[in-house]
This record gives C-alpha cells, structure tokens and sequence, in this order.
C-alpha cells in the first residue's frame, strides 16, 4: 500500500512541475509514479505531454501507447498519438490513427483537423483541404483548422489564401501558439514587411526569449534596412543562448554583409575578422552547421587566403548540402579557387535533383569546360537550352566550346543564333570576328595543303 501512496505522490508532484513547465523533472516523477503502476493511462498520458513538449516526439508515441494499452478507446491518447508520429517524421502513420480516431467517433472533430497537416506534409494539398472542411462540418469555427490549412496554403505559394487562414486562426484565439510569428513569415514573403515586422513585435512580445524568433526578426530588419537594430537582435539572441550556434552564425552574416556600414572601428576589415569569429564559434558548437565552411570560405577567398577557403569548401562540400542556392554558391567558389573538378560534382547533385535548373547546368557546363571534359560540357549548355532556350550565356558557351575544339563550322553556327538573341552583345561579336578569321585561316591551310600535295608533270 506505501508504494501506491508513494507512486500518487510522484504523481501529484509532476502536476506540480509541469504548471512550472519543468518538463524534464515532471516526467521522471510520472515514470517512477508508472513503474510503481503501469495500470495509469492517466500518467502514460501526461508523458507523453512532457516528451511532446522536449520534442523527443518518437518517445511521445511510445507514451501514448502505453496509455491506449491501458484504455484503448481513449480519444485524447489516440489524438495525440497521430500528432506525435506526425511531428516525427510518420504522416502517413498518423492519417491511419485519425483514421481509426474516426471508426470510433465520427463525430469527433480533431480526427479531421489532424489530418490537414499530415496530408499537406504527403504533398496531397487536395486531402488537406477536404479534411479542412469535413472538421467545419463537425466544428464550424476551430483555430487550429484555419492554421494548418494556413501552412498548407503557404506551402503552395497561395500567400494572400495562408494569410487570411492566419489571421482568422488568430480571431478565434488571439492567444494561439506562434500565430503572430506564422503571420510575420507569410507577409514578409508577399513582400508586407512592414506589416511582418509588426507581427514580430507582438510575438516577441509574448514570448521574449524565442532565439529563432529574433534571428528571422533581424534577418527582416536588415532588408528594411535598420541594420543597427538587426545586429541587436543577433547580439540579444547570442545573450540568451550563447551555447546555440544559429545566433553566433547569423550575427557573421550581419557582421560580413554591413560591417562597413554599422561604425565598427576599423571598418569593413575589422567586421570581416569579427565575422569569421563568429562563424568559427558557430562551428566549434556544431562542426557540421549548414553554410558556415561557405561563408568562411568567402571571407578566405576575399583576403586572398586560397589554401584555407579551399579547406573550408571542402568541408562544406562533406556535409552535403541540397539548397540549390548554396550548390550554385559554392559551386563558384570552388571553380574561383581552382577546384573545378568539385564542382562538377557539386553542381551534378544540384541538376539531378532538379533537371529543369537552367543556371545549375549552365554552371556545369563552365565547371566542365575548365575541367577539359568539352563534350561533357557541351551536352550541359544543351540541357541549359532546353530549360531556357533564351539563355545567351548558354549559346556564347557552346560557341566557345567548339571554338576551342576546333568545330568553326559549328561555332560559326552557335554564334549566329546567339546575335539573333542578342544583337549587340559584345562578346558574341568579338568572338564572330575570331572564329571567323580562323575559319578564314583553316580553309587557306585547305588550300596550300592541296597545292603542296598536288603532283608535278
């Protein structure tokens, strides 16, 4: 009897600390209160919750299910067993719990209104909205329906659409988690940055210590030019958790990009040094952050240090990086520091994830044709035109490529097409007047080749 007034006690305690938000120690009290007796849906339950809310969402699953093995008609356990298998990466496991959710009570509306989310992360944006309004029919006005179809609509790019969703999520419950910060990224991507910076006040203001909160809010202020005000929100994030590498990382950029402009003493030298300091602490924190061996890279090369830039786009090349942006990037620096080669590597990992990238073909072909491989190259340019067939840069290379091989006829020919893209480009004219004296050149060899070998009588 004393181990089951002990396991309510742990009980009665983790209540405690979870109204102190002590998810950690609340949960070590359930565990112990659960190992004493596992017959507690209740304290499996409350778990979960704890897990869920430390993000260890896969441990979340398991709690819930141990609360369904004690009560296995259990909504709520069931509910938030879809929405943890969700968060860990298991949509289409999730869609088969609400589903289940449904067989039990059809009239139980968060068995819609999860499935929104888990749809839109399968890609199938149709589901999501049919489950939208399948919840409406249950509930006709639930904040979380209008979030999530929100996010769906903003995945999609339908950003006047997400908005609205948004907004009306935050009607219903002016209180909603991270609405107003949902709002702020939806219209600083419609271009409202006015209208976003405000909305990052006001979710700042609700939650002062949200790091990632102030870093995109500083990342906003730099393009509404309050750059003086941006650097206070990288600095302020770095106070609140110095030991996070995103604060130091972004405060690089600020310092790399406006440090000739913020009144460093030194000027854009010493904000150059500062920043690499930065991008340096964010990699002792995580040697494998995304982007800063780039961005050190760049400094490097900018200082003429090409042995070190060449280590750091090594070591940025090893952690793979997928963002077509920063394969183009680095792509570029790899060809500007003598490592073509690399690149070529880089930038077939770019095209063969999107074969319709003009400009990432486009860069293979250059990293190609510095790499002595020209047929390579060549088809590159092609698959270039196919995916712009306006591309001048394209055809000048073509051109170029069968100058350098030999092939005037063929160059002569790549040449024309681009003038009549580009009529007064410059570089196409200059290299006509060449391939055409060469072409000039090789038919008089022709020639005296001919009379050279012609017979004597």
């Amino acid at each position: 009897m004393h181990d089951w007034d002990d396991a309510e006690r742990r009980a009665e305690r983790a209540q405690e600390l979870f109204d102190q938000r002590r998810w950690s120690e609340a949960l070590d009290e359930l565990r112990a209160a659960a190992a004493i007796n596992p017959y507690n849906a209740g304290w499996h339950y409350h778990a979960g919750l704890a897990l869920d809310e430390m993000g260890r969402h896969p441990e979340a699953a398991d709690a819930y299910r141990r609360a369904l093995e004690v009560e296995p008609n259990d909504l709520r356990a069931m509910t938030r067993l879809g929405a943890a298998l969700r968060r860990a990466g298991d949509p289409a496991a999730a869609i088969a719990t609400f589903e289940r959710v449904e067989a039990i009570d059809a009239d139980y509306e968060p068995a819609y209104c999860h499935r929104i989310p888990a749809y839109a992360d399968l890609g199938d944006h149709d589901r999501a909205e049919e489950m939208f309004y399948l919840a409406r029919q249950v509930r006709d006005e639930c904040p979380d329906c209008y979030h999530h179809l929100g996010a769906s609509l903003l995945d999609r790019g339908l950003l006047d659409k997400a908005v609205w969703c948004f907004r009306r999520a935050r009607d219903l419950d002016a209180d909603y988690p991270q609405i107003d910060l949902r709002l702020a990224g939806a219209l600083w991507r419609r271009g409202d940055r006015e209208a976003a910076r405000r909305h990052f006040l006001s979710a700042l203001r609700r939650d002062p210590g949200d790091t990632a909160a102030l870093i995109d809010f500083g990342e906003l202020l730099v393009e509404l030019g309050r750059v003086e005000e941006a650097g206070e929100k990288f600095r302020r994030a770095i106070e609140l958790a110095p030991d996070r590498p995103a604060g130091h990382f972004h405060l690089g950029l600020w310092l790399a990009r406006n440090g000739g402009a913020v009144g460093l003493l030194g000027g854009q030298a010493a904000a150059a040094e500062r920043a690499m300091d930065a991008f340096r602490r964010a990699l002792t924190l995580d040697p494998t952050f995304p982007v800063a061996h780039l961005r050190l890279a760049a400094l490097h090369h900018a200082r003429g240090e090409r042995a070190l830039a060449r280590r750091h786009l090594r070591a940025e090349v090893l952690l793979r990086p997928r963002d077509p942006r920063v394969l183009l990037e680095l792509s570029n620096l790899l060809v500007d520091t003598g490592l073509a080669r690399t690149a070529v590597a880089c930038l077939k990992r770019l095209v063969a994830a999107d074969p319709g990238h003009a400009q990432g073909w486009q860069n293979l072909a250059v990293a190609q044709f510095l790499s002595d491989r020209f047929d390579d190259g060549i088809a590159s340019c092609q698959r270039c035109l196919a995916a712009d067939p306006k591309n001048v840069m394209a055809v000048y290379n073509l051109a170029l490529a069968h100058e350098r091989l030999g092939r005037y006829e063929d160059a002569a020919r790549w040449i024309a097409d681009g003038l009549r893209l580009a009529p007064r480009d410059a570089s196409l004219q200059q290299l006509e007047l060449r391939v055409r004296v060469l072409r000039w050149k090789e038919r008089l060899g022709r020639v005296v080749r001919r009379v050279v070998r012609r017979p004597t009588r």
